[in-house]
């Protein structure tokens, strides 16, 4: 009876081993294009022009142009940053997502949410410095009355030679939705 239980025991034990399928999967290196595609593939080279590849079980070499891969991520873990992405999702609340204009027809059909106004930082060092600083004050003064576009009605370059150079810029922000105390 003991050795029966013992020949039950090891049947029972070797069978939930073996039955169940090995999984064995070599990692493999992940190439990133630029239109957001990704490759899991085996890099075999990469050269100032392509970037050659193979499938996982497979043979056949594939080639890509170089400009068209965005990164690739290695097996080993190493990170190789061939190109910056073409678009890049911006949050249409971010101050980045706002844009400046000189055109009313930009602005017909979107709602007055106020003035703005912007100067640049006393640390600019250079016109286009300065010009750039006060640019992105505006924008994130639009961004946080919740606008998007900003009708440019002033703009101003200031500091002469030995002087330090400045930046004001004047504008009305519009946005895609009525401004909140219209809402009731």
């Amino acid at each position: 009876m003991r050795r029966i239980l013992v020949i039950l025991i090891v049947i029972f034990t070797g069978t939930g081993i073996s039955g169940q399928p090995v999984t064995n999967k070599e990692p493999s290196d992940t190439i990133f294009r630029i239109d957001t595609k990704v490759l899991p593939v085996n890099v075999t080279t990469v050269t100032p022009a392509y970037v050659s590849f193979t499938y996982p079980g497979k043979n056949e070499i594939y080639t890509i142009e170089r400009k068209d891969v965005h990164k690739i991520i290695y097996k080993n873990g190493r990170i190789e940053e061939l190109n910056k992405p073409v678009v890049i999702d911006i949050p249409k609340d971010s101050w980045e997502a706002v844009w400046l204009t000189e055109d009313k027809k930009d602005v017909a059909n979107l709602y007055k949410l106020g003035e703005v106004e912007s100067t640049s930082p006393p640390s600019a060092r250079s016109p286009k410095a300065a010009k750039k600083g006060a640019i992105i004050k505006l924008q994130k003064r639009t961004a946080n009355m919740k606008g998007s576009v900003v009708l440019v009605t002033y703009k101003e370059k200031t500091g002469g030679y030995g002087e330090y150079p400045g930046y004001v810029i004047k504008g009305i922000a519009y946005g895609y939705e009525p401004p909140e105390e219209d809402i009731k």
